[in-house]
C-alpha cells in the first residue's frame, strides 16, 4: 500500500521503511505525508500516511476513525482522532 518512495529509513523488519523496493503491491500507492495536528503544526512526514474514514468514533462524535501506515510497523493500523487534526482524503472515482 505505500509508495516505494518517500519514506523515512527504519530498522524494524517488514516495516515500510525497511525496503522500499517491496511496497506497493497493491498499487495504492500511499505517501507519508505526516499530519496537521489541531494547533496548526505539521508533525511525521516521511514517517506516516493517515487517511480520514467517513465513519466517527462511537463514543465521541468530535472524533472519527482512520487507517494509518508508518515506518514503524509492518501493518495497516486503525484508530481515531479529533476531527479538527488533518490527515489525508482518497477519493475513489465510480
Amino acid at each position: 500500500m505505500a509508495s516505494n518512495t518517500g519514506w523515512n529509513s527504519s530498522t524494524n523488519t517488514g516495516a515500510i521503511g525497511n525496503d522500499q523496493s517491496l511496497n506497493n503491491s497493491s498499487d495504492f500507492n500511499a505517501f507519508p505525508e505526516g499530519y496537521r495536528n489541531n494547533d496548526g503544526s505539521f508533525n511525521d512526514e516521511g514517517d506516516i500516511a493517515i487517511f480520514w474514514s467517513s465513519t466517527e468514533y462511537d463514543y465521541d462524535t468530535d472524533y472519527a476513525w482512520n487507517r494509518n501506515l508508518s515506518i514503524y510497523f509492518s501493518y495497516l493500523s486503525r484508530d481515531n482522532y479529533n476531527k479538527q487534526d488533518g490527515f489525508s482524503v482518497r477519493f475513489v472515482r465510480d
